[in-house]
């Protein structure tokens, strides 16, 4: 049946333990019949007053209810936007590289432009995505404040944030200085913390949103000589469970995924021995690659639309 919009608004409804967004409108049928209807976060932020459209009836947990669906004269193609921290090397590169074949325009993020990232750039350029480089300090709130307002103005949205970069400066914790623990800390959690809230408020404009964070198998095993590093990690786990639940109402999922002997800059440095005795610890008998976690990053942020506050552990059985 057709349909008029004559109001719509968007109503925090408190059901615990959570708080759930419900958008609803007024509508006017082609008898001059007016009703309350649902609708669907996608179409909220283009809605307008006197707006023509059907009404739809749906059957759905709480019950059957009408819902409103604008009708779209000219529906434009709208490209997602993908912004990657630590993105010119190693597991961010790999993700960037995938998301772009996936279809979306990428932001790659680090604190200089390397080789293999202006190469990344180039790639996707070649593929017929758009691709910026955006340098920030993501341990430093206003620089990535700015990151992400260049990165919306200058390709429209912001969709997917993957929280990659990280650091660490290991040593025992008797041998390890305030400044070394900090560091790790202000880079791999405060930073996480900083990115994701710079980006919510675009992300719950647009109606949704996915975040995925890189954790690691210290943050629930511990390391020797990495307390700052675990710390940290373990920190992005919590604060990833927090996220999912603060912010599911807006359909903003977060997760987080625990890498574990991936072929990287950090286990590539291993003294020979000891990354020999790692690998005979894993059923597969090697190290991961890049691109093999970043297929379970796209995975999460474009096909995993029922999981949320997770940990997945990508280590081929290593920790079992």
């Amino acid at each position: 049946m057709k349909a008029k919009l004559i109001s719509y608004t968007d109503v925090t409804v408190p059901t615990p333990p959570y708080k759930k967004s419900t958008k609803s409108g007024i509508v006017e049928d082609e008898k001059g019949k007016r009703q309350l209807v649902g609708i669907d976060d996608e179409h909220y932020n283009i809605l307008k007053i006197g707006m023509e459209g059907r009404i739809e009836k749906r059957v759905t947990d709480f019950g059957e209810f009408n819902f409103f669906v604008p009708e779209i004269k000219e529906k434009k193609e709208v490209s997602k936007v993908a912004l990657i921290t630590g993105a010119t090397r190693g597991i961010g590169k790999a993700i960037a590289l995938e998301l772009a074949r996936k279809g979306f325009n990428i932001v790659i993020n680090d604190l200089e432009l390397q080789d293999a990232g202006a190469e990344a750039i180039n790639e996707i350029k070649k593929g017929g995505r758009e691709a910026i480089f955006i340098k920030a300090d993501i341990s430093k709130y206003e620089e990535v404040e700015k990151m992400v307002k260049e990165a919306v103005e200058k390709l429209g949205r912001m969709d997917v944030l993957i929280n990659n970069a990280g650091m660490n400066i290991d040593r025992l914790l008797i041998n390890m200085t305030p400044e070394q623990w900090q560091k790790v800390i202000d880079v791999d959690l405060t930073g996480t913390y900083n990115c994701t809230k710079a980006v919510l408020p675009h992300m719950m404009q647009q109606g949704g949103g996915r975040i995925v964070n890189v954790s690691s198998m210290s943050a629930l095993d511990g390391a020797i000589g990495q307390a700052n590093y675990a710390a940290a990690k373990g920190g992005v786990v919590s604060l990833t469970k927090t996220i999912a639940m603060e912010y599911a109402q807006y359909n903003i999922l977060c997760n987080a995924i625990a890498p574990g002997c991936i072929r990287t800059r950090m286990t590539d440095a291993m003294p020979p021995g000891m990354l020999r005795e790692r690998v005979s610890q894993i059923p597969l008998g090697r190290r991961g690659e890049p691109e093999e976690v970043a297929k379970l990053v796209v995975f999460l942020v474009t096909e995993g639309n029922y999981i949320t506050g997770q940990l997945i552990n990508i280590s081929a059985g290593e920790y079992i």
